[in-house]
């Protein structure tokens, strides 16, 4: 523990015992023990020495006074909220005036650090509140990343939030491969299930092909009913673009055909998928409201895919004429025929492929 020095009180009571009992010390020994006699001499000089003891009790008083008054302006303004520097008197010693002298340069660097103090926490706090709306927007970008990407390829996510227009995604002119997937006799199908059983065995089927979609750089386009519509050509490497969606349709039948042990587990009926696949120039674009947007292709080669996607059977893939040319060297097909689509005059020709 430190030790506990000596205080000013203590000093000046013993310096006034000090100061009164000397003189009568003095006094009380030249009488008794030098049987001095008491002359008018004598009593001057003890009446000169109680009044330099009044003067000097004084003094002393005096400054003792004003260093407890010194004391207790101190502590008050140490303690008060509002800090106001000591005004100093004309009668106040040299001794003290150097005390308070340092006492206000301190008070004023401690009220100057406060206020520092004080607009670095404000500036803090200012901050703090724009980390934590950074921080909610990147959570909501994220959540937006999310639940965009179980429709699109991630890179057109990216590329939709980081835009700055208020409709990121342009109109135009665009190659594509369309492909069409779709459920045979489902209707027949879904009779015998409750909804909750069709919307549970949709979801599972979907899952499952949209990855693969996905996997080869695909776009989902929309789903319709148990339809699914995607087109590739769109990410990555354009000319790419056929031989993805040949390889993502075989993926598909194959998936498919793996589900179904999975699906008589959970009661779920087992069912076979048609595809059709065709490449041209479409229109891509926003199509909707102003409140309501979808961004997709349409065109005459959208037509012939959904054409060739409802003439195939179950397990089996229809392809157009020009993704034929585009990849017949690299995936074996064989000659289907011409077929007829709706509002066009001339014959279509398609391939089907070979899944073994």
């Amino acid at each position: 523990m430190m030790k506990k020095g000596v205080r000013f009180r203590d000093i000046e009571q013993a310096s006034y015992s000090l100061i009164g009992f000397i003189p009568y010390l003095l006094a009380f020994y030249l009488v008794i023990y030098l049987d001095a006699e008491i002359t008018p001499t004598l009593l001057l000089i003890a009446l000169s020495a109680l009044i330099a003891h009044l003067i000097g009790f004084s003094v002393i008083r005096k400054f003792g006074r004003q260093l407890r008054n010194v004391h207790d302006i101190t502590g008050q303004a140490a303690m008060s909220d509002q800090k106001q520097s000591i005004q100093i008197h004309e009668n106040t010693p040299d001794e003290l005036v150097g005390i308070i002298e340092h006492f206000n340069t301190v008070l004023a660097e401690s009220e100057r650090s406060s206020r520092n103090f004080q607009e670095m926490t404000t500036k803090l706090l200012l901050y703090t509140r724009e980390i934590e709306g950074y921080q909610k927007k990147l959570r909501e970008e994220s959540l937006s990343r999310s639940r965009l990407s179980r429709y699109v390829d991630k890179s057109l996510v990216e590329k939709i939030i980081s835009s700055e227009e208020d409709i990121p995604l342009q109109n135009m002119q665009h190659e594509v491969t369309v492909l069409f997937a779709d459920i045979r006799s489902f209707t027949s199908i879904s009779e015998h299930m409750s909804p909750a059983e069709v919307i549970g065995m949709l979801n599972d089927y979907f899952d499952a092909m949209v990855k693969i979609i996905f996997k080869h750089n695909g776009i989902l386009d929309k789903f319709v009913g148990d339809e699914l519509m995607a087109t590739f050509g769109v990410v990555g490497d354009q000319e790419e673009g056929p031989l993805n969606a040949l390889q993502a349709a075989i993926e598909m039948q194959h998936c498919v055909k793996a589900l179904m042990p999975e699906f008589r587990l959970k009661g779920y009926p087992v069912f076979e998928v048609g595809i059709g696949v065709n490449t041209g120039d479409v229109v891509m674009g926003n199509v909707g409201s102003k409140n309501r947007m979808d961004y997709t292709v349409i065109g005459d080669t959208v037509n012939v895919a959904a054409r060739l996607e409802q003439m195939a059977e179950g397990e089996v893939i229809l392809v157009g004429e020009e993704t034929y040319n585009r990849c017949h060297h690299l995936i074996a097909m064989q000659p289907r025929g011409d077929i007829k689509v709706k509002n066009r005059g001339a014959l279509v020709k398609c391939y089907q492929m070979n899944l073994s």
